[in-house]
């Protein structure tokens, strides 16, 4: 082998080498995600849970929020007035002379141009009804907060599972297509051969043609199918829509994790439902607002602390030290005692009771609607159970009448029309096959639902 040749496979290798590297870089770059993966994603990523936990967070605050206008409030002042023209005062003239008339006054100025005061003062919450009852409801806040959290990710869950679905759908609808496809176009060619050489009518072949443009147009339409459906499942978990990912599992996987009886029959006590929960969360919110309206008929006592040192001159001089400042000082007690209001108090505490009788029949029936939701779910799994198992053994018999028709052809027994009409006849099958699948798992994702299982 020359130095050229030797050159000419290093070259190649090192190529090959590159090519198969960036294969490999590109691959790994793609999201390989299971159900549960894509589910776990977009509850961490996805818009309505992080906007859930932002509001958790705020909830928090709110607690602190409430709390601190029961510690003590300290406060700092100061102030600086320049009297640029002192007010003048009109004193009776007899204060200064006894002999003055009357009506004659004097005229007087009181005070200095420049004053200034600093003061400092301190107010702290003895007691407040209200403040009590809020620092509850701040707390019953927090807790509606998580709920509605948990309810976030249930709700993502169900979405991202839904068209985790659809994709799965149109993807074993495009292999069905594919392979539909390759075996109408084996068949054309067989046909045109025969027609070349005069076994076969025009028509056998117009009309296979027509199967064959038909799902040719039939997967392309699949294919923008499945790039929609890839993006909206994107937008659904808060991934970027241009980044590339795949769906790890197929029909047949989730279909035999599923297990049957134990969902048909387990226990469940619906009050731990997260609809029934937060429900409950709300009626104890409207108690305490109940309770609120009631406290503000109490009174409310706080404690006060002032001292403030002053300074009086004609001229600016306040940071002299040997000048005077004047202090004072106070502590007192202030009790706000409500006594009438004209009814005002009692129609809000009226309202407050019928909002919390509403939250009572609202949960009430709550509790019978879920109780319903989850016989319907269970009956429709059930039912799509069945359907399932019907359109499985539909499936095997089209097939099976297609392959026996498909012989029948190839030996001139029957024409390219019922040959087509038999094979559109098996695709229909299998569509319906698939579209059982997928009402089986929508029918399972209701029935986790109602179960409190997403």
């Amino acid at each position: 082998m020359g130095v050229r040749a030797i050159l000419l496979v290093i070259v190649t290798v090192a190529l090959l080498s590159q090519g198969i590297a960036i294969a490999a870089e590109e691959k790994a770059s793609i999201l390989q995600l299971s159900l549960k993966e894509v589910q776990d994603y977009a509850v961490k990523h996805s818009t309505a849970t992080q906007n859930a936990r932002v509001d958790v967070g705020m909830a928090r605050k709110k607690i602190w929020e409430t709390t601190t206008t029961g510690l003590p409030q300290i406060r700092a002042k100061v102030s600086y007035r320049n009297n640029l023209s002192i007010a003048t005062t009109l004193i009776p003239a007899k204060f200064f002379d006894p002999d003055a008339g009357e009506d004659e006054f004097e005229p007087v100025k009181f005070g200095t141009q420049h004053n200034a005061t600093i003061e400092l003062s301190a107010d702290q919450l003895i007691f407040s009804g209200s403040y009590i009852v809020g620092l509850q409801a701040s707390r019953i806040f927090l807790q509606l907060s998580k709920e509605q959290l948990i309810k976030s990710k249930i709700d993502v869950k169900e979405a991202v599972t839904n068209t985790y679905y659809l994709i799965l759908l149109a993807e074993d609808n495009k292999k069905t297509l594919e392979s539909s496809l390759q075996n109408v176009k084996r068949t054309l060619f067989e046909t045109k051969e025969l027609h070349n050489a005069g076994f076969a009518e025009d028509t056998d072949v117009d009309q296979i043609q027509l199967s064959v443009t038909d799902l040719e147009n039939a997967v392309k339409s699949i294919d923008r199918q499945i790039e929609i459906t890839y993006k909206l499942i994107k937008f659904q978990m808060g991934v970027d829509l241009q980044k590339e990912i795949r769906l790890s599992q197929t029909l047949e996987d989730i279909l035999s994790e599923i297990d049957k009886g134990e969902l048909l029959t387990s226990e469940f006590d619906i009050t731990n439902h997260i609809d029934y929960r937060m429900l409950d969360t709300r009626e104890k919110s409207l108690r305490l607002l109940v309770k609120k309206e009631r406290a503000e008929y109490l009174p409310t006592v706080s404690a006060f602390f002032s001292h403030s040192l002053m300074a009086m001159r004609n001229s600016f001089n306040f940071f002299d030290k040997d000048e005077k400042w004047f202090p004072s000082t106070a502590v007192g007690l202030n009790i706000d005692i409500p006594i009438f209001f004209s009814g005002q108090r009692g129609a809000r505490l009226a309202q407050a009771k019928m909002d919390l009788e509403k939250a009572k029949n609202d949960k009430k029936q709550a509790l019978d609607g879920l109780q319903l939701e989850l016989l319907r779910a269970r009956s429709d799994f059930a039912t799509a159970l069945e359907e399932t198992q019907k359109t499985r053994d539909n499936v095997k018999l089209a097939k099976k009448i297609y392959d026996k028709t498909l012989v029948k052809y190839s030996n001139g027994t029957v024409s390219s029309l019922e040959l087509t009409q038999v094979h559109n006849q098996y695709l229909t099958a299998e569509s319906n096959y698939t579209k059982a699948v997928v009402e089986l798992l929508n029918a399972k994702t209701r029935l986790d639902k109602a179960l409190n299982r997403l």
